[in-house]
């Protein structure tokens, strides 16, 4: 390949990932199991397209791993996966005759503002709205919402005899 060759291709690979739309990670499932200490063990399933899958997967893998710090354990991770335990997800309260477990709201603009942080940004879509939430609480009551663009809190009490 000669010097003009490797221009032009360099300049075609570069319109190609950059001018194309870029289509969304999309969110199908979020199953969150609850532990009695808050910890939080946490399945997501969700699909990227291919410039994701090429370029945004593997830059997002390198700075999960190493910012994941002591308070989260990554699993297993893929292009359509991941499970992951966060510790102290869920804030946890006793008194007398209760434990009361308060999961975090959270809300697409809070999650995109948390991606501007990282280079690929841009390249990044999030398309939440698709998705289910599960939550499985420690007495095997079990919350479901189906709209991942906003998720309140929820509170979950469960009386101690």
């Amino acid at each position: 390949m000669n010097y003009r060759t490797g221009i032009l291709a360099g300049v075609l690979l570069f319109i190609l990932v950059f001018a194309i739309p870029v289509a969304a990670v999309t969110v199908h499932h979020l199953d969150v199991t609850v532990a009695d200490t808050g910890d939080a063990y946490i399945t997501g399933n969700y699909s990227m397209n291919w410039i994701e899958q090429a370029f945004v997967y593997p830059a997002a893998l390198s700075l999960i791993s190493v910012n994941s710090g002591n308070d989260t354990v990554i699993h297993s991770i893929s292009t359509d996966h991941v499970q992951l335990t966060v510790k102290h997800l869920v804030k946890v309260r006793h008194t007398k005759n209760s434990t009361i477990f308060t999961t975090p709201a959270f809300s697409k603009s809070d999650l995109t503002n948390d991606l501007k942080q990282f280079w690929f940004a841009d390249m990044i879509t999030l398309d939440l709205e698709p998705g289910t939430l599960t939550i499985r609480f420690p007495d095997g009551v079990i919350v479901e919402d189906t709209d991942l663009s906003s998720v309140p809190a929820f509170e979950h009490v469960v009386t101690v005899p």
